[in-house]
């Protein structure tokens, strides 16, 4: 029998309640359709988020190290094993 599994992460922010202009950023886990989503316990001005590259925008040392922070978090993710066959 053959099983698909569905896998994604994909980074965004939120608003912050109490700082105006400052996004928080969090992960979203996909799997099999049912999805988790993470803080990542960051923070970024809303000028500086781009959207549809999900990273920090600009060469400043904050965004640098923002988006060095998010790419061995994407590259950490536990990916769940393909089934095995039995032959």
């Amino acid at each position: 029998m053959k099983t698909t599994s569905t896998f994604s992460i994909s980074f965004f922010t939120r608003k912050s309640r109490s700082i105006p202009n400052e996004l928080s950023v969090y992960a979203r886990i996909n799997v099999n359709g049912k999805r988790a989503e993470i803080s990542l316990k960051r923070c970024v001005n809303s000028s500086h988020w781009d959207s549809i590259k999900n990273k920090g925008r600009g060469n400043s040392e904050n965004i640098r190290a923002l988006n060095g922070y998010l790419d061995p978090v994407y590259g950490k993710t536990p990916v769940p094993q393909t089934a095995c066959r039995r032959g």
